[in-house]
Parts: structure tokens; sequence; C-alpha cells
């Protein structure tokens, strides 16, 4: 996987999320069984940035899809932060497990791994996933107004 989009100090080193400072920053740690929780917070902080309901259902399930990307495999404990700058959304999930990689001679990606993909990109307009020893790094952003 390509991992030049790692965050840091806040500031994507491709310069597609925002370098200036987050707008209604919200964070919290999770574990794999609780994405539901996450979607209730997403929920929450989208109600109060004023995102509307069409678009909202929207971003809840991108960062649900995210969440669920950062923490598939084996037990892991992730971060979710979600900011708004102007009138996009964004979702960054740092989570220590690893994603399922294609090799020539180990398992292939499973269907659920290229559903949420596929999700997070109909969704999202951008997406980046990246994995490394540091553990899966999904970012994500999209216009809300």
């Amino acid at each position: 996987m390509n991992a030049d989009t790692r965050k840091r100090d806040w500031r994507a080193s491709d310069a597609r999320l925002p370098a200036s400072g987050p707008h209604s920053l919200s964070e919290r740690a999770f574990r794999r069984g609780d994405v539901p929780a996450v979607r209730r917070f997403t929920r929450a902080f989208g109600v109060r940035a004023g995102i509307g309901t069409a678009r909202l259902a929207d971003f809840v399930l991108a960062v649900s899809e995210a969440a669920a990307c950062a923490t598939g495999v084996g037990p892991c404990t992730a971060r979710v932060r979600l900011w708004m700058a102007g009138s996009r959304a964004y979702c960054e999930v740092h989570g220590d497990g690893l994603l399922l990689q294609r090799s020539p001679r180990g398992p292939r990606p499973g269907e659920e791994e290229a559903m949420r993909r596929r999700v997070l990109r109909q969704l999202s307009d951008f997406v980046s996933i990246a994995s490394g020893p540091d553990g899966v790094w999904v970012q994500l952003s999209m216009r809300v107004a």
C-alpha cells in the first residue's frame, strides 16, 4: 500500500487535507466493537457542525466504513478525528492493526474489505487508505454544503 499520505503534525504530506488549523475538531478512541458508537459520535458531530440531513447520512456511512477498515483485522485500538473547514467535512482514522494486502502467495483482500473501499470512494471526494508498520491510516473528505 502507498503510505505517502500519512499525517504528520496535523498536515497531510500530499496536501490534499487542509494544512490550516481545523475547525470544530472532535476525536475519540475506539475498538473494533465500538463502530456503532463511532457512527453515533459522527452523527452528533455532523449535527453540531450543521451538515444537512442527506450529506450527514453519507458522512456517517463513510466514517463508519473508515473505522471498520482501520479495525478490520485483529484486535486493535484506533482513533477517529473529525473536523470541518469551510464547506468540507474531514475524517482521519488511525488504527494499530493491519489491512489485508495482496500478495503472490498469501490471501487477497476479502469481499468485505473491497466493498468498504468501494463505498468510501463513492461517498467521498478524497480517500486515502494506507497500511504500514505503524498501523492503518484512512483519510477522507467530502463537500457537505
